[in-house]
């Protein structure tokens, strides 16, 4: 397997290894899909013994249900392990930050960075038996850009063009330079599907059950709100070698991925033998099965951007930078997120997860308890009166009130009572009346539409920092169309543009630590919460977990 390396890649620092948490696996079942196989202490890929056991099915417990199976339609973090059974990349990106080649045999970006050519490997079929060629390439990288069937084109908008030069051989060309581009064809959101999935109607092609993607599973039977069982592809032989040791078939021929929201129902079916593993250990069941030698307990930290509060800076009270700094500095975000999670997870504290090489761990003692500057900055931005319930009033006697809404699809992660204790906290220590209400989507839609938030709840892992920054952050509706701060500033959109139009690391170093300092600290538009992990447990006789060096995603 060869590759071309992109002046990206090879500039880039090299990314800890420290955040995947290898497993003390043993032997007895392998579990390894052609997709995902071991790992062993060191980090580097372990392959089955020729006379492994062979695990005819396997079952899955995790926290969602995907609301799409369509990888370039679903923007849910926590899809992405169930995903990654049907869906392969063009590429992989690896802990040090390099590209490789998955799908495709090589690829090359010119010097000037602004024309991308891959060379698919031949003889990869889609699970319908339809060849990936060159013409599937280019059509499922056309279709990709149209808004009416895709969740976001933002990732497409310094294309020029993406044409065929031979029947494996296709070439993207770039009006400017943009590391976004080279990113998406590392993610399973730009994983393609057979092209005559295209020929469905859009709900179809849109919810995905009927769609076939590269991978080595494909759907066999789907149960809304039960579960989704995948039936291993006979064919498969092109998972990356460098990742998996092999690229043979899976072992396992069913795996089952059973919905179970509720975390003690998780952990639960575990224990009683009703499932082979669990997604989303809830925080106060890992000493069930970190501290017993019956089961192993796996967790990685996720790159991209922490779950971040985005004030909504087009409308009180988050238009006055002061109450946003106020916010900022009057909840010891260390102490609240320790207790809910009971100490499984950290505190962010920076725009950055810290695993994301560009991380400025200068900044790591800015969120900070000070509730002498907190209320001073309340009391200077006009609510220094107090109402018959000791809540902070503003001039007229308007009550000082943050009700969070959040959409219901992405709450998850025990966020509802991390935001509960946040507005214990907050009611304590600056007198706000803060409350969290979770909205079913179609509500929550309502409320987004007529600007009626004033601040939005959000997480998104990605593998380049700069896929996660453009959709959150940026002025431009086709580039930032989840700006649900409603940011319109000229120096952020500066900063972003320089990040991902540049190869160098040095320079993205420089680019990405002011931008955190001016987003952070400057103007406080967010607040971050907490750091993603994404967390495990199985029997301890059970192998063959894979984190996703780049993202610290369980693929399987």
């Amino acid at each position: 397997m060869s590759s071309s390396l992109s002046p990206a890649s090879s500039a880039r620092p090299r990314r800890p290894l420290g955040r995947v948490l290898p497993l003390a696996l043993a032997a007895a079942v392998a579990l390894l899909t052609a997709a995902c196989g071991a790992s062993d202490p060191a980090g580097e890929p372990v392959s089955a013994s020729a006379d492994a056991a062979d695990a005819s099915s396997f079952s899955w417990a995790v926290e969602n249900e995907p609301v799409s199976f369509n990888p370039f339609v679903n923007s849910q973090d926590a899809a992405g392990p169930l995903l990654r059974n049907l869906y392969d990349s063009y590429l992989f990106l690896d802990a040090d930050g390099v590209y490789h080649p998955w799908l495709a045999e090589s690829y090359e970006v010119s010097a000037d960075g602004l024309q991308i050519t891959l060379k698919l490997r031949p003889g990869v079929t889609f699970s319908d038996g339809e060849p990936l060629d060159a013409d599937a390439a280019v059509l499922n990288l056309t279709k990709t850009q149209d808004p009416a069937i895709v969740e976001s084109t933002s990732w497409a908008t310094s294309v020029d063009k993406v044409e065929k030069l031979d029947d494996l051989t296709f070439r993207i060309d770039l009006k400017e330079p943009d590391v976004r581009v080279l990113a998406r064809l590392a993610t399973v959101s730009g994983s393609p599907l057979s092209p005559k999935d295209f020929d469905l109607g859009v709900d179809d092609l849109k919810f995905g059950i009927a769609v076939h993607g590269a991978g080595p599973y494909a759907v066999d039977s789907y149960e809304k709100g039960q579960q989704i069982v995948l039936k291993a592809r006979s064919d498969y032989n092109w998972a990356p070698e460098e990742l998996t040791g092999r690229n043979g078939p899976a072992y396992t021929s069913t795996v089952v991925y059973r919905f179970l929201a509720e975390a003690s129902t998780r952990s639960g079916a575990l224990q009683a033998g009703q499932v082979d593993a669990i997604d989303s250990v809830p925080p106060q069941d890992v000493s069930l099965f970190k501290d017993n030698a019956d089961y192993q307990y796996g967790a990685t930290q996720n790159a991209g951007t922490p779950y971040t509060l985005y004030f909504n800076v087009s409308r009180p009270p988050f238009d006055d930078v002061r109450v946003r700094q106020a916010i900022q500095h009057g909840v010891d975000l260390d102490k609240v997120v320790a207790a809910v999670y009971n100490g499984s997870t950290q505190a962010a504290h920076g725009v950055f997860s810290p695993v994301v090489p560009f991380y400025d761990k200068d900044l790591d003692g800015y969120l900070t308890l000070d509730l002498d500057l907190a209320n001073r900055l309340l009391d200077e931005a006009g609510y220094s009166g107090r109402d018959a319930d000791g809540y902070r009033v503003d001039a007229n006697g308007e009550r000082l009130s943050i009700p969070i809404q959040s959409n219901a699809t992405f709450v998850r992660d025990l966020r509802d009572i991390l935001n509960q204790a946040i507005a214990a906290e907050i009611k304590a220590n600056l007198s706000i009346d803060y409350t969290f209400k979770v909205l079913d989507s179609g509500s929550w839609s309502e409320v987004r539409q007529a600007n009626e938030y004033v601040a939005w709840d959000n997480s998104l892992n990605s593998n380049d920092i700069a896929a996660a920054l453009a959709p959150q952050y940026h002025s431009n509706p086709a580039i930032g169309f989840i700006n649900l701060g409603q940011i319109h500033d000229p120096a952020v959109d500066q900063l972003i543009d320089a990040g991902q139009r540049s190869y160098d690391a040095a320079e993205r170093t420089a680019i990405y630590k002011e931008f955190q300092s001016y987003v952070l600290t400057e103007q406080s538009y967010v607040l971050p919460l907490y750091v993603l992990r994404h967390s495990w447990a199985a029997p301890a006789a059970v192998s063959g977990f894979l984190s996703d060096p780049a993202t610290g995603q369980n693929w399987n």
